[in-house]
C-alpha cells in the first residue's frame, strides 16, 4: 500500500495512539496511570525490547507510587516477569497493531531535584527466555539444524515457524552457549534469520522476495533516508575448508559473486563491483569443521550472504507505521535511480509520545 493512501485511510494520521497492557489490563484506561511515552525496538537475531514512562503517580503523603485514584500500589503491578503488550497506531484502541509481547525485566524510578518523580519500565520479548543460562549438549547423527531449533522452541514453550534445513549433520553440538547464541549460530550457518514475534519463534530464510508492505516517497511521509554503500570488507568469493578424518582428504566448499542469496540479478552486487575495481580476486578463506561437501558449500554461501548484506545499508525515519517490522520489505521512492528500490527491514523502533508517533528503521540491500 502507498503511504499517502494509508494516510487518507487513517484520517491523515491526525490521532496517533498507543496502548500498554500489563497483566491483561490497560494500564492507562483501567488503572488511570499517566503513560506519557512508549517505545518498542524490534530486531532480528536477538531479544526485542520495550519501554514506557509513567508520570504523576507518586503519592507524596504515603511516599509510594500509586495509581487508580491512589488505591493500587504501582510497583506491585510491575513485578519482574509481569506480562506486557504494547500496541500502536491511529484512532480507537481496537484499530491499534500489537508490536510486542514480553515481560518486565527493568524498573528505573527517577526522583529529580525538582518536580514529580517518574518511573521507566522496560523489558524484552519472549526471546529473552533463550538468553538465560548456558548449555552444552549434542544431537544424534542424521539430525537437522532445524530439529535442534524446534526442540529449543518447544522447551521454551514457544510456537515454531521453522523452515527445515537441508543437510543432515553427523553431529550437532551446543558448546557452552545460551540457547539464543546456539540458535543464532545455526541460523548463520544456514543463511537463516531467527527472531521471536509474539509467542512464535521464526527460523528460516529472510523474506527478501515477499511483496513490500508499504511504498513511501521522500517528502510524502518518508521523512529522511541516509543510505551508505561501502565496498570495505567485501569479497568476490568465499572458500570454506575442513579436514575429513574418514577419507583423509580436505573438504572445500566455494561460493562466488552471483550466488549471493536474495540479490537482484539485474543489478551489480558488492562482489561484482569489487571485481571491477581490483585486478585480482578478493577471497575469504575460512577453516571451519564441517562434515560434508554440501555442508561446506552451504556455509560458504551463507558467509558470502552475510558480507554482501553489509554493502548497502540505510537509516530511515517516517511517520509512525506499525506495519514496518523486521523481516519485511518496504519500497522507498523519490530517491533517484540508484536508491529508489525495495529494501529489507532488519530493525525497527516505534516511538509514541506527546509529540506524535514516529518509526525509525534500518534497511539493507545486496545490490546497487
Amino acid at each position: 500500500m502507498d503511504l499517502v493512501a494509508r494516510s487518507e485511510r487513517e484520517g491523515h494520521f491526525y490521532v496517533p495512539a498507543f496502548c500498554v497492557v500489563v497483566a491483561g489490563r490497560d494500564i492507562l484506561r483501567d488503572h488511570k496511570a499517566a503513560v506519557v511515552q512508549a517505545e518498542v525496538d524490534l530486531t532480528i537475531g536477538g531479544a526485542s525490547r520495550f519501554s514506557f514512562t509513567i508520570q504523576d503517580a507518586f503519592d507524596f503523603e504515603t511516599r509510594q507510587f500509586r495509581v487508580n485514584d491512589k488505591r493500587v500500589d504501582l510497583l506491585s503491578l510491575l513485578k519482574f516477569g509481569t506480562p506486557v503488550t504494547i500496541s500502536m497506531g491511529y484512532g480507537e484502541s481496537a484499530n491499534l497493531v500489537q508490536l510486542i509481547s514480553g515481560t518486565v525485566s527493568h524498573i528505573a524510578p527517577n526522583f529529580p531535584e525538582t518536580g514529580s518523580p517518574e518511573i521507566v519500565v522496560s523489558g524484552y520479548d519472549h526471546a529473552f527466555r533463550l538468553t538465560a543460562g548456558k548449555s552444552s549438549r549434542t544431537w544424534k547423527a542424521g539430525s537437522l539444524d532445524s530439529d535442534a531449533v524446534a526442540e529449543i522452541a518447544n522447551f521454551h514453550s514457544l510456537n515454531a515457524d521453522i523452515v527445515p534445513t537441508k543437510s543432515p549433520r553427523e553431529q550437532i553440538v551446543q558448546k557452552h552457549e545460551s540457547d539464543l547464541e546456539f540458535a543464532l549460530r545455526l541460523a548463520k550457518q544456514n543463511g537463516y534469520e531467527i527472531y521471536v514475534r509474539g509467542s512464535e519463534l521464526r527460523f528460516g530464510p529472510a523474506r527478501l522476495r515477499d511483496k513490500a508492505v508499504l511504498t513511501m516517497e521522500w517528502g510524502r511521509g518518508l521523512l529522511s533516508f541516509k543510505p551508505e554503500a561501502n565496498l570495505a570488507g567485501q569479497y568476490t568469493s568465499v572458500e570454506v575448508s575442513s579436514w575429513d578424518a574418514k577419507t583423509a582428504q580436505t573438504i572445500i566448499g566455494r561460493a562466488t559473486r552471483g550466488q549471493e542469496l536474495g540479490r537482484d540479478p539485474r543489478e551489480q552486487s558488492a562482489g561484482d563491483m569489487l571485481a571491477g575495481v581490483l585486478r585480482h580476486e578478493a577471497i575469504l578463506r575460512v577453516r571451519e569443521p564441517v562434515n560434508s561437501q554440501s555442508e561446506a558449500t552451504n556455509l560458504a554461501i551463507a558467509l558470502l550472504k552475510e558480507q554482501s548484506e553489509r554493502f548497502l545499508t540505510g537509516d530511515v525515519e517516517t511517520i509512525g507505521v506499525p506495519e514496518i517490522i523486521p523481516d519485511r520489505n518496504v519500497t522507498l521512492a523519490g530517491l533517484g535511480q540508484l536508491f529508489s528500490k525495495t529494501y529489507y527491514v532488519e530493525q525497527a523502533t516505534h516511538s509514541a509520545n506527546a509529540n506524535g508517533y514516529r518509526t525509525r528503521f534500518k534497511v539493507r540491500e545486496a545490490t546497487l
